[in-house]
Formats: structure tokens, sequence, C-alpha cells
């Protein structure tokens, strides 16, 4: 490359460089510009309170897997067009729930509900229950998703921070109210 090239291509580069970081690519920021957040909510604006038969047990400040998937089962079909794959519903999965929360444990967690398990008392352990989500500094519930069969698969503890997985048998999102609400499990 000559060199009278060189610097008029040094400058365009840096220049286009330059305005992309003064400007931004508002496709990933949103409609709102370079200062508006990537998310429209803000994750720290909402806890879920854990409820086992009727109580509350705990509340945390982030909650996943409040869902279900199926399994795909592929079937490879001859048709007079040549071979077709055709895809349908499998088995159901529900997806464990995570609690997460910086701060002190609940101790009725750690020492029944977890201690079941750990004991082998399964029976002893497998709760109905619900995670119902309201705004931070709020009691009026926003959404509510009610749980059976549930029992704690895991509670860790590090520093300050605990995380709490729950496997369950079925998920249902009801009014936030409660209507629609379910029974203990019958032993």
């Amino acid at each position: 490359m000559k060199r009278k090239y060189l610097w008029p291509l040094i400058i365009l580069c840096a220049a286009v460089l330059i305005s992309l970081a003064l400007v931004r690519d508002t496709r990933v920021q949103g409609q709102g510009g370079a200062d508006a957040p990537l998310s429209p909510v803000d994750p720290n604006s909402f806890v879920f309170r854990l409820e086992l038969d009727g109580e509350e047990v705990g509340e945390y400040t982030e909650c996943f897997g409040l869902g279900s998937s199926n399994e795909i089962e592929t079937t490879v079909v001859q048709t007079k067009n040549g071979a077709v794959v055709q895809k349908t519903r499998g088995a159901l999965e529900w997806h464990n729930i995570t609690l997460k929360r910086v701060g002190p444990s609940s101790a009725q967690i750690w020492s029944s509900w977890r201690k079941a398990v750990e004991e082998g008392r399964l029976n002893e352990a497998i709760q109905n229950g619900a995670i119902v989500m309201s705004k931070t500094g709020s009691s009026e519930a926003l959404a509510r998703w009610n749980f059976t069969g549930a029992w704690p698969s895991s509670l860790l503890i590090e520093g300050s921070a605990e995380e709490l997985t729950i496997v369950h048998e079925g998920l249902e999102r009801v009014a936030p109210n409660g209507d629609g609400g379910i029974e203990p499990v019958q032993r």
C-alpha cells in the first residue's frame, strides 16, 4: 500500500471508532438512546416470597425456573415427495425452581425442610407451596405460582449468599391473590 493513502485511512478508521463509541448502537440499547438501561425491568425491584403449605418461610431477590418444557420426538416419515421429519411433543419436564438471596438464611428451611431430605425422610419433606412475586417494599402480590409435591434438592450458602433449588411435580400460575389455591400434600 502506498504511503500517501496510509494516513487518510488511519484517520478515517479512528473517526469511525470514535463515532461508534460516542453514539453507541441503539439496537442494543433500545429506543431510549445511549443512557437507557439494557433491560426494561430493574431486577432489584421485585421480591419472591416462598410459601410452604400456606406459611411464608422466606423472601428472595432472584427466582429462576418457573416453567416447563417438553422433549421433542422426531420421526422420519416417507411421503411421495421424499422423507420428511415430523416433530411431536414428548415427555413433559418441570424446571427446577432456583431462589437466591443475600442475607441470613431461614432456619426453618435449613433445619426442617432440607434436613428431612438429608436424613432420607422424603415423605416428610414433600410439600406444596407457592412463589409469590411482589414489588420491593410492598406486600401486594403481582404474580403467584403454586407448585405441588416439592422438595429441596439443594441448599447452598456461600458467604452471605443463599441458593435454594426446589424440585417439584407441577406448577401453575394463578391469580396473585391466591385464588385457585392448593391443598396440603396427603401423606
